[in-house]
């Protein structure tokens, strides 16, 4: 890693040679503090470039899909099945730094790009392979989605269920994938650290099913430790100091008020509220006493605010409350804008575009400036003249179909 760039992974090279969103998603944090990374597609494109259609989702002017886990990268499209393609990926491998997959493992096998066929190229690469199930077991050859192994397998996917008659609730686009992204670029740069002491390369794995049982590792924990689950029967009322309210303008936020002792004190003083103590309407010792009373008065109080009211009022109380958010909201958020949660994407089809920024930061490290995500082989000719390979060459190994860039 070059320590006297002006970003933190400049200089490493990273071959997402992935699909859909995990995967390719690590290779996407480590774009966004200066690694190259070059995107390996065939000429129709990763599939994550038909989300959006396939699952009838809402459609924009551009694939938002793909620009959230495609920016900053270059595309190169190679049709690995032809031996030309391959040699040039060949190529590309003993340059890099990281090589990223999650295609299962009989495709891996029949395009020779499992860590046995990626590995001897280059003694000092990281080869990250992300899977559904693990690198072993009767399920380590399943394809699958977030939405599967990482919320299904789980447990998540019945644990959220408000009773056992309730329909399963599916998981939005991304929502595992996201997490299990960051699982694999925590693995990679932990290689990298690895590789900066030892000089050797090494190979990392992790799985969308055992990022899901990290993410609700909580109850697995109880059940390995004998804990008798009980029946669901259908939802009781929630005590009315960790409930949803609604607003003047018929939006929602939850109090959340556990530590009652103290912060019962502080929503009585912001509201103004005395006679709830007077008529001792909370009682520490039997705190559901009241309650149905307890709530219709919040509920009456809350009802005379808009939602920006109840946040102005209760923001610096002590009093713990959420915002029940809506995607709309976040563009106009000062929260996602001054932590930086929201930043630019330079895209020449929208004027002060913003979009979502990898999840951390590290003092003294800046991130690139976004730039959209590419076309299919928009990079293909600028990359692979870059490594060595001329015009005539170039143009015979597109009409033999072993490469593709766009003609404009």
């Amino acid at each position: 890693m070059n320590k006297e760039s002006n970003h933190l992974l400049d200089g490493i090279k990273v071959i997402d040679a992935a699909s859909f969103i995990a995967g390719p998603s690590a290779a996407t944090i480590m774009s966004d503090y200066g690694a190259e990374v070059i995107k390996i597609e065939p000429e129709s494109g990763d599939s994550l470039r038909n989300l959006i259609i396939n699952g009838r989702m809402p459609e924009g002017k551009e694939n938002y899909c793909w620009e959230l886990t495609s920016r900053n990268k270059k595309s190169i499209s190679l049709n690995l099945k032809d031996e030309r393609a391959h040699k040039i990926l060949v190529n590309l491998i003993k340059d890099a730094d990281v090589f990223i997959t999650n295609m299962p493992f009989p495709i891996r096998k029949k395009l020779r790009i499992t860590s046995e066929d990626v590995r001897p190229h280059n003694n000092k690469i990281i080869y990250a392979s992300l899977t559904g199930y693990g690198e072993v077991g009767p399920d380590a050859d399943r394809t699958a989605y977030d939405s599967m192994a990482w919320w299904a397998r789980s447990g998540l996917m019945d644990f959220v269920r408000p009773s056992e008659k309730s329909s399963v609730a599916w998981s939005t686009p991304g929502m595992g994938d996201h997490p299990t992204g960051m699982a694999l670029y925590g693995a990679i740069m932990t290689a990298l650290y690895k590789r900066e002491k030892t000089g050797e390369g090494s190979e990392v794995s992790t799985s969308l099913m055992a990022n899901g049982a990290w993410a609700n590792g909580v109850f697995i924990q109880a059940a390995l430790m004998d804990v008798e689950f009980p029946g669901r029967p259908e939802p009781l009322p929630r005590h009315p100091f960790y409930d949803f309210y609604t607003t003047k303008d018929q939006r929602e936020f939850a109090l959340g008020m556990i530590n009652s002792r103290i912060e019962w004190p502080k929503l009585i003083e912001i509201l103004e509220r005395n006679d709830w103590f007077e008529r001792d309407l909370f009682n520490f010792e039997n705190p559901f006493d009241n309650a149905d009373i307890l709530r219709s008065e919040l509920s009456e109080e809350f009802k005379k605010r808009t939602l920006n009211e109840v946040n102005e009022l209760l923001r610096d109380s002590g009093v713990t409350f959420g915002v029940l958010g809506r995607t709309t909201d976040h563009r106009e958020d000062k929260q996602f804008l001054e932590t930086e949660t929201l930043v630019p994407l330079e895209h020449e089809s929208f004027d002060n575009l913003l979009t979502i920024n990898s999840p951390f930061v590290i003092e003294g490290e800046k991130k690139i400036a976004f730039s959209r995500a590419p076309h299919v082989g928009e990079h293909t000719k600028e990359v692979l003249t870059g490594m060595g390979y001329e015009a005539p060459e170039l143009n015979a190994l597109k009409e033999l179909n072993s490469i593709y860039w766009p003609d404009k």
